[in-house]
């Protein structure tokens, strides 16, 4: 969600008007707010996952808001995030639509493995679609563009490892291993990253310690990246993972398996290691935490920050407009 709302703040700062649908919506005051609010919180919270019936159910709720929003303003295009409401979108009155599939939603095997059938569909259907690496562009069978999802440079920037130690509560004289995922996320293999830190610590003549950092501030993790002397990511499927690109704006080390398009990201980058098989994720980790050097990642990054995402996404706006208005010239 994060995000999500990062890519529409830029976009807002770059002159476009943006109204954002999304689903749970965030606690407000209204009636209807609370009362799909505790919905979700009570019954959904019991059928919750990647499952027909809880996709059903809030379909059934989130599709009037996308009707009714769309019919009552006047939009010039709808642009949609994830494949998973890609037939909610399509279902609007017609309007130019950007589909931006994320990951999981079109290479995972959500909805008992129909999932990314589904998304292909829709995807076919889009008047623009992007992704975020080529193995996500291969496994369209449509026209996409490659955009990774942008970093904010702003909001993550190096800043004194003692001083961040301090603000998080970590050790001063341990080595640290940032996990920034929850341990039930079964893609990202917690199970892995605590058996390679284990292995790492026994092997190491000091404390290494694994740091699982789930539900903080989208604005604290900044502290946490300068804070950590590497990041783990030992994950089986990605898109742009944005945690890989957070912390090379932090100028951390990061060690990964080789998923999305992270071996792009991390091509040129010092003192970072893309992996095959835990042993050599064992092995990477250890190579960072004995030479103890923070990486160049931030030098490597601009291409990928949040303003650049952002420019590329209002020329695809701006040329489908103009499309859309130079047919709308011939039809008159």
């Amino acid at each position: 969600m994060e995000f999500f709302k990062d890519q529409v703040r830029i976009l807002e700062e770059l002159g476009v008007d943006c109204d954002m649908l999304y689903y749970p919506p965030d606690a407000g005051d209204t009636d209807e707010e609370i009362r799909r609010e505790q919905i979700h919180d009570g019954l959904l919270y019991r059928i919750y996952g990647h499952n027909a019936l809880y996709y059903a159910y809030r379909a059934a709720d989130f599709y009037p808001q996308i009707v009714k929003t769309a019919v009552r303003g006047e939009y010039d295009l709808v642009h949609i995030n994830s494949g998973m409401i890609a037939p909610l979108g399509l279902l609007q009155p017609k309007r130019p639509i950007v589909l931006t599939l994320w990951g999981d939603d079109l290479l995972g095997d959500r909805l008992g493995g129909y999932q990314p059938a589904i998304t292909k569909l829709c995807a076919k259907r889009c008047d623009h679609t992007i992704v975020r690496n080529e193995e996500m562009q291969a496994a369209l069978p449509c026209e996409a563009e490659i955009i990774p999802s942008g970093t904010d440079m702003s909001k993550f920037r190096p800043i004194l490892q003692n001083r961040a130690r301090a603000e998080v509560g970590w050790t001063p004289d341990s080595r640290h291993v940032l996990f920034p995922y929850p341990k039930n996320q079964k893609k990202k293999r917690y199970p892995v990253a605590k058996r390679v830190v284990e292995s790492v610590d026994s092997r190491l003549d000091v404390q290494v310690t694994l740091q699982v950092v789930d539900n903080v501030p989208h604005e604290r993790m900044n502290l946490y990246y300068n804070a950590a002397d590497v990041l783990l990511l030992p994950s089986l499927r990605e898109g742009s993972p944005n945690t890989v690109k957070e912390a090379m704006a932090c100028n951390l080390p990061v060690v990964s398996t080789d998923v999305g398009d992270v071996r792009e990201r991390l091509a040129p980058v010092s003192n970072s290691y893309v992996c095959s098989d835990e042993s050599e994720l064992e092995d990477a980790v250890a190579s960072v935490l004995e030479n103890g050097a923070r990486s160049d990642g931030r030098e490597y990054i601009e291409e990928v920050s949040l303003e650049r995402m952002g420019e590329r996404l209002v020329r695809i706006y701006e040329s489908l407009v103009g499309e859309t208005e130079r047919h709308q010239e011939l039809t008159l």
